[in-house]
């Protein structure tokens, strides 16, 4: 009964000190403090999450820049220019996100004064990352510019050959126009014919002797090419060629009715060799 009794005083002992030790306000202020650390660990988990989290983000951000680089470079000597600068366009968007977004990050850890050597080394190796990326962007955008350069200066070139070429073929086609004028001016000879009497009125003749004088009227003959006129058929029952042609570089042949004659001039390079004008005789 005894030993009862004193295990009972001890439990009462006991649980008297702990209800005064729950109480007491060092108790409290330790409890206090255990609940902050908690909150702050999770707070600090938190963080961490968000921060890896970025940092994720910026990884896989890079990783499509570097497997856009490849696309971009080899797109860049088919030259489609117009898609490449716009997928530079959006890349460049990308990678300003990502420096805000790491830069945010760098100034939390900053003022949350947390010694968190591990996430700063990671982000400083993204930016550098990140600054490389931009660094080969703008070496694309400056190809892209020397190109454009290149091609104006190719584009006025072939303008200004274009326009040599068009003097060329001008100067050429007026050369040209000379010569079929010269060559047809060289070739052209003349005829006419009628009676004594009308070819005095022309003055063409003065006599059977005397065939052309001076100033004689060109529109009194007809022109023709000497290397297409190969015949002449004249309304005439008898024909006589007054003008000085060589015998034998020509014939002249009656009609089948014997109303016309047909001069044939079988040599033309003989024919008009002495005079380019011909005259002949209708009786």
């Amino acid at each position: 009964m005894k030993k009862a009794l004193t295990v009972l005083s001890v439990a009462l002992v006991a649980l008297m000190l702990s209800s005064c030790v729950e109480s007491s306000k060092k108790y409290q202020t330790l409890l206090a403090e255990k609940e902050s650390l908690a909150v702050e660990t999770q707070n600090l988990e938190n963080e961490f999450n968000s921060a890896m989290g970025i940092i994720n983000e910026v990884e896989n951000n890079l990783q499509a820049i570097r497997d856009a680089e490849g696309i971009l470079l080899v797109k860049q000597e088919g030259s489609e220019r117009d898609q490449i600068i716009s997928e530079i366009i959006q890349i460049k968007e990308v990678m300003a996100a990502n420096h805000a977004r790491l830069d945010s990050l760098s100034d939390a850890l900053a003022k949350a004064n947390r010694n968190n050597a591990n996430l700063r080394a990671q982000i400083k190796k993204l930016q550098a990352q990140l600054a490389e990326k931009e660094e080969m962007i703008a070496s694309l955008q400056a190809q892209i510019a020397e190109k454009d350069g290149q091609i104006a200066n190719l584009n006025t070139q072939v303008s200004n050959l274009n326009e040599d070429l068009n003097n060329a073929n001008n100067q050429i086609n007026d050369l040209n126009s000379r010569n079929l004028a010269q060559d047809t001016e060289l070739n052209m000879v003349y005829y006419v014919s009628g009676t004594k009497k009308e070819l005095k009125n022309q003055g063409v003749i003065l006599n059977s002797k005397n065939i052309l004088k001076s100033g004689v009227p060109t529109e009194a003959f007809t022109k023709g090419d000497k290397r297409e006129l190969t015949s002449i058929t004249f309304d005439t029952k008898k024909a006589v060629v007054l003008s000085n042609h060589p015998a034998g570089s020509y014939n002249l042949v009656p009609g089948a009715d014997k109303k016309t004659v047909t001069l044939e001039i079988t040599d033309p390079d003989m024919f008009w060799n002495v005079t380019k004008y011909l005259v002949v005789l209708t009786k």
